[in-house]
């Protein structure tokens, strides 16, 4: 019996016991009842390591965050083909060698991102046995700039991954115009305004923007509120502006023909439309970038521009305009206040300058470059 059996078996009912006959029958527990695979094979090794310390039950990960863990392991494991290398291989050269590999080859957060995942599956091999000794004790991970930058390597000036509110605001009226298709026309020019109003004024994620339902949407003492599923499956409530509103209710007048909000409707927000019986589909990740990338090129604009420069975007103009950073905080979903306070440290940084000219420093001269 192979492992991908054993874990499918360690779901079943009787989950407990079948797992503990499995890894009893594989020779994978101690003398102490502790996770041995010291002599466990290669497959073994790596999906024990992804159903222990990666998909963890009760633990949901997004499909951005699967789909980053499956990248790095296959950078890994890529790294150690071209190097006719076994994980049993691995010692203190390789990890040296993989560590200036990932170093010199990705951005700063990427390289930290991919050598946190090798550092933990390393640490499990050694909790288990299958490393003799403390291998991650080798990786010395970049530092990464604090903040959201197009060039984390630039110490000097550097251009952040965010938009004026002048920029946001007129690349907002590009979007109806990449749709080129004669077929439901007006429909898809008003559910792509529709996507730059949520894009700029919610600061949602892509992955939460495209998870939207038409029943996301409900009036709390007449003022509109989005319901969003963030990281972790974590709720969060997100206010809707008035011109956001106006845009959504237009949208499903055109589409459903009626605005009415209905919380209970399950029905994705956004459709794709597809072959001849025009088919709708959930709008993907891959499709909200298209569409973005082809309104940044139709506008001139700067053509690294992505959806995520419009969350950065929204956090930044919020506390521009003093919006209290806990609000802020709670609209974007970051776990943490201090993410939050890394913009609210550059705004406050942006104005210096201009509370430094209102200090009246030279009441009694009528200038401060007389000559002596």
């Amino acid at each position: 019996m192979n492992h991908l059996e054993i874990l499918n078996q360690a779901k079943k009912s009787d989950e407990l016991q079948t797992f503990i006959q499995n890894l009893e029958i594989n020779h994978f527990l101690d003398e102490n009842r502790n996770l041995n695979l010291s002599n466990a094979s290669e497959r073994d090794f790596i999906e024990l390591f992804f159903y222990s310390r990666i998909f963890i039950k009760g633990k949901e990960l997004s499909k951005h965050t699967i789909r980053a863990y499956r990248g790095d392991a296959k950078t890994l494991l890529d790294f150690l083909s071209t190097h006719k290398l076994s994980f049993r291989d691995i010692g203190y050269p390789e990890v040296k060698v993989y560590n200036d590999y990932i170093t010199e080859k990705y951005a700063a957060k990427t390289a930290v991102r991919k050598l946190e995942f090798f550092r933990r599956l390393l640490d499990f091999g050694f909790d288990t046995s299958y490393y003799s000794s403390p291998l991650s004790r080798w990786i010395h991970k970049p530092a990464v700039r604090r903040g959201h930058y197009l060039n984390e390597e630039n110490k000097n000036r550097v251009q952040l991954r965010e938009l004026t509110q002048e920029d946001a605001e007129n690349l907002i009226d590009y979007f109806p115009k990449v749709v080129r298709t004669q077929t439901y026309r007006r429909h898809l020019q008003q559910r792509n305004l529709l996507l730059g109003y949520l894009l700029y004024t919610t600061g949602l994620r892509a992955s939460e923007f495209v998870s939207l339902n038409k029943g996301s949407f409900y009036y709390r003492k007449g003022e509109l509120w989005v319901d969003v599923i963030g990281k972790g499956r974590k709720h969060r409530e997100v206010p809707v502006r008035v011109e956001t509103e106006m845009e959504l209710l237009r949208y499903l007048e055109m589409w459903e023909g009626s605005s009415e909000i209905n919380p209970r409707d399950e029905t994705p927000l956004f459709y794709s439309l597809y072959n001849k019986e025009e088919t709708r589909q959930r709008i993907t990740y891959n499709h909200l970038y298209k569409i973005v990338k082809e309104v940044v090129r139709i506008a001139g604009a700067n053509q690294k521009i992505s959806p995520h420069w419009f969350r950065h975007t929204f956090v930044t103009t919020m506390l521009e305009n003093e919006v209290p950073l806990v609000d802020v905080k709670e609209w974007v979903g970051h776990s943490d206040i201090s993410t939050t306070n890394i913009y609210l440290d550059r705004v406050n940084k942006g104005k210096s300058y201009q509370r430094l000219k209102k200090v009246s420093l030279f009441e009694n001269k009528n200038s401060p470059s007389q000559e002596y």
